[in-house]
Parts: C-alpha cells; structure tokens; sequence
C-alpha cells in the first residue's frame, strides 16, 4: 500500500487530497479518522470511508465514492466534514478557544493484508504571526507580521459574544498577508454586557487606532462579520466614508431589536448611536413558539428563519428599519445559505443588491449563494459541522440549515473568495 497525500502538513483551511495505489486490484480499503480539538483535549472525533480500489488497485478520494462510512460522495475533505463526536468529557468546546496548538489528525488505513496509520497537521497561522492583546479605548487582539505594511480587516462575531472564536479565523486570515483586528462589540470593558443598543461611537475609537497604530496606520477600513456581526459591518459601512471593503456573512438588510430584549420585553434596537436607539424591526416571539411548536408536531427541525421573515411582513418601518447600504463607499461581499435556518439571509441579501442596483451604485457588489449551506462558521473544516447543524431542544431539534456536505463546501468556496476579495486591489 502506496499513501500520497498532497498537503499533508497545512492551514485549516485548505483542502488535502489523498490517492492510495499498490492495493489489490478490486479490494476493499478501509479508512478511519481521528480528531481532538487541541483546546479540547479528551473530546474525540471521528469518521470512515469503506472504498474499493479499481483494476489498477488505485482510490482516488476525489473520484471515488465510499461503499460504506460517514459519508456518500466522492471528496477528499469528507472524512474531516464528515467528522461526529466520538466520545464526549462534557465540556464546552466554545470555551478555552486557542489557535496556538495545530489540529492533529490520525489517519489510519486498512486492507486485507496491511494497515498503515499517517499523521495530518492543520495548522491556524503561520510561523511569523504575531498576536497582540489591546487593552485601550476597546479590548481586541491583532494578529499580524512584524515590519509589514498590509491592510487591515476589523473582524467582529455573531451574537454568541464569543471574540475568541473569532481567533479561528483571524489566524488563517492573516497568514495570508494581512493584518486581522479582532474585537468583541458587547459583553466587554465600556459595552453593554448584552447585544443591546451597542453603540456605534465605539468603533469609532477603533478606527482611530487603527489609523493612529504604528503597525496598521491606514485610514482605510476592511470589515468582516458574521450574522449579527453581518448587520452590523452593513450598518458601520453604510455610515463611515473610511471603510473601503466589506465582508457580510448571512447578514440581513434590516437593524432588529435586541436579542436581550426579545426575552426581557425591553423594546430597545441591537444598535444606537449619541444615546438613542437605531431605528428597527420588532421581532416578535410569538412567532417563534407558534412555529416551532408546528414543527415538533410535524417531526421537523425548527429554527428562528420563520420568525424574522413574518416579523418583517408585520412590521409598518421597514424603510427607516433598512440599513442604508447605498450610502457606503465600499466594496462589498456576501455570503449566505439558501438554507439558512437561524434568520432569511438569502432573502436579505437579494434585498440589499436590489436596493443597490436601485440606487445605481458605483462600488463593486457580489453575492455568493449556497444551495445546501445555512449558517455554518465562515471558515471549513475547524469545529465539526455535526455539532452545530442541529441539537435537541424543547422536545425538538433545532437546525441552523442545510446538509453537512452543503455547509463544508460552502465554507470552503466562500472563505477562498474572501482571502481573494481583501487581495484585490
């Protein structure tokens, strides 16, 4: 038995390819995988392929299909998107996040006559990145190179607060020439410590240090959010002339009420700027419990989509609710899922590139759509897509949306055009 595995030892993000030759024309080869988050340890992951080698006793993974396993397609990335919890020590794998240990996974590969086991090491950043940690007018970490002059990406979370897990992806993204600032934008030093009227004057202090900071100093912004983090970069570039390049990820076109606030009844916005709150949509649970209670009954997952797009056609302020996109001067990338279970992303971003061809704007604006994805992490092949595409809840199964093959090739493809979008001059 013959191993090639190209990309053997690389970045998280990249695809590795395996072929394996020399076997028994026609025989069956069987292929397991093992995985522990390296923040994680005593939490296993795992995953196999059952395969039939050709006449020539060859299994290419990108052509050949698994007989048996945890996946069904022909993809050498399927044993990694395909992994699922092995055994469990109960913590939370959100927790302790860190990029400084590379992934580690163990191969192992089995005819009927030899086994051999080979090591896979993904690694978060290059050698050269260098993290500092800012305690100043806001709280963040920059990840950068030492004596470059590269652009700046200011890089904000979804409504889990979690900046750390932000530091997934800044690695990745700086290792590729730029500098990533990550910062929380609630929860923190000097914020509200729940997603409620955050005020934008805040990322005002951040701009002037990015400006003002001996490693960046540039006056031009790049951003990148993710799902509330999404609404919020549309709403910073629809209002700050400085920001030149925008990365919305499952974004909507709309400021909402505040997540807290939808529990606590406190009508207030996500958002505010000089002491009052943002224009926005109400968001009503009522919806919610309704629909998911449908959806227990019928045997199917549930998620908050429904919600968002009834509240939307039950709201009476969806113009002064709008984020104004057509102001920006920047260019523009987004991404969602077709499937997205957690809000009407797709819907959203259809919305917001009508409402700019409307307005005829001038700057470049691009969506990238997934079919089977729905509102995975923006970045492949880290936290097992098992884990978050759907859990059990109030009797149900909550769902975020989309297949497990869907998510990891949405992933893939969108995160390799973001690298591609911030290179462009």
């Amino acid at each position: 038995m013959k191993i090639n595995i190209e990309h053997q030892e690389t970045f998280v993000d990249q695809k590795i390819n395996i072929r394996v030759l020399d076997l028994n024309p026609n025989s069956r080869l069987k292929v397991s995988l093992k995985m522990e988050l390296p923040w994680c340890s005593g939490d296993e992951f795992s995953s196999y392929a059952v395969f039939v080698a050709d006449e020539t006793g060859k299994v290419d993974f990108d052509l050949a299909k698994p007989v048996e396993g945890s996946y069904e397609t022909a993809n050498s990335m399927g044993l990694i998107y395909s992994l699922k919890q092995s055994t469990s020590t109960g913590k939370n794998i959100a927790e302790n996040i860190s990029i400084e240990k590379p992934i580690i996974m163990h191969l192992l590969f089995e005819s009927s006559i030899e086994r051999k086991e080979v090591q896979l090491k993904r690694l978060f950043k290059a050698e050269d990145i260098l993290v500092k940690q800012i305690n100043e007018s806001f709280t963040g970490q920059l990840f950068y190179q030492k004596n470059t002059n590269n652009k700046t990406v200011l890089m904000v979370g979804g409504s889990d607060g979690q900046m750390q897990s932000l530091a997934l992806m800044a690695g990745p993204l700086a290792s590729r020439g730029f500098n990533v600032l990550i910062t929380s934008y609630f929860a923190s030093k000097g914020l509200p410590e729940k997603l409620e009227e955050v005020p934008l004057e805040y990322f005002e202090k951040i701009f002037k240090w990015v400006e003002d900071n001996e490693i960046t100093r540039t006056k031009d912004i790049y951003l990148h959010g993710t799902s509330k983090g999404g609404e919020l970069v549309l709403l910073l570039a629809s209002r700050y002339k400085q920001i030149r390049k925008v990365v919305a990820v499952e974004p909507h076109t709309y400021c909402f009420q505040a997540l807290d606030g939808l529990m606590s009844g406190r009508n207030v916005s996500s958002w505010s700027y000089q002491g009052k709150s943002i224009p926005f949509i109400e968001v009503d649970n009522k919806i919610f419990f309704e629909d998911q209670k449908k959806d227990i009954e019928k045997g199917i997952p549930f998620g908050f989509a429904s919600t968002y797009r009834k509240s939307i056609e039950n709201a009476t302020n969806l113009e002064e609710s709008r984020i104004k996109v057509e102001n920006s001067q920047a260019e523009i990338l987004l991404i969602c899922g077709k499937k997205d279970n957690i809000w009407n992303s797709y819907d959203a971003c259809l919305e917001i590139l009508k409402n700019l061809k409307s307005n005829n704007y001038k700057h470049h604006a691009e969506l990238l759509s997934y079919e089977n994805m729905g509102h995975p992490m923006p970045i492949p092949y880290i936290v097992p897509i098992s884990l978050t595409l759907e859990m059990p809840m109030n009797g149900g199964v909550f769902s975020s949306g989309g297949t497990i093959e869907g998510n990891a090739e949405g992933q893939f493809q969108s995160f390799k055009r973001t690298i591609e979008f911030f290179n462009e001059p």
